[in-house]
């Protein structure tokens, strides 16, 4: 894909006192993309990562679970920008589906894209422009896994 490189969900880390999270994905060319996320997006992320199946579906694997009934499938996730200000970033992504053969685009956050990402496997990929705006070779950002 044109501008796009494919990465790997690397970690979730406590970031700070414990009050936020960071998304940290992985390029192929060992590049980190670290991500911002909150508590319960985190938990999310990390239950769908375990394979966990929880006594209620959580919204994540309810969404997946109206897809499926709806014939569509998650085919790829993709972080397409940060959006930067003075108070800090927005990162915008798209959850890409396949139904039935036609491809539909969902704007989506990325903790939401990588949480539906997780639960079955599909590729997550980062655009070239967001990993050279914040990409870093060496990942220590006082985090503790």
């Amino acid at each position: 894909m044109d501008g796009m490189v494919e990465a790997v969900l690397e970690d979730v880390a406590v970031a700070g006192s414990g009050e936020f999270f960071i998304l940290l994905l992985k390029t192929q060319a060992g590049e980190f993309v670290p991500i911002t996320i909150g508590h319960l997006e985190a938990m999310s992320i990390l239950a769908g990562r375990a394979q966990e199946k929880l006594a209620r579906p959580l919204a994540h694997d309810l969404m997946l679970s109206g897809l499926e009934l709806l014939g569509a499938s998650l085919n790829r996730v993709e972080v397409t920008e940060l959006l930067t200000t003075a108070e800090g970033g927005t990162f915008y992504a798209k959850v890409v589906l396949d139904n039935r053969g036609i491809e539909l685009e969902l704007d989506a956050r990325p903790s939401d894209a990588l949480a539906l990402a997780v639960r079955v496997g599909a590729p997550i990929w980062v655009a070239e422009a967001v990993v050279e705006q914040i990409g870093m070779t060496d990942f220590g950002g006082g985090a503790e896994a």
